[in-house]
């Protein structure tokens, strides 16, 4: 069983498109735990409000495929999206 780790999800104005929240390096909030609601809070700040973060466990190939990253205008495109490219 290939092991994993927790990351920030989110899906901006529940519109149905969740991806791994991360910088525009690629790096994400991981972890071997989920995150607690207040750690999300914090690492997102008001704009958990219209991102709907969730902790999701992924294997580092589930990771791979979120490959298109999509800046976020609330974090001055330095923080964004990063989705499948199917979805």
């Amino acid at each position: 069983m290939a092991e994993s780790r927790y990351f920030i999800t989110v899906d901006w104005c529940k519109e149905g498109r969740r991806g791994v929240f991360c910088n525009n390096t690629g790096v994400a909030y991981s972890k071997d735990t989920q995150h607690t609601t207040e750690e999300m809070d914090k690492i997102l700040g008001p704009f958990w409000l219209i991102l709907d973060p969730e902790s999701t466990p992924f294997t580092e190939e589930e990771l791979m495929e979120y490959k298109v990253w999509t800046p976020l205008d609330e974090y001055s495109g330095v923080f964004g999206v990063a989705r499948r490219e199917d979805g």
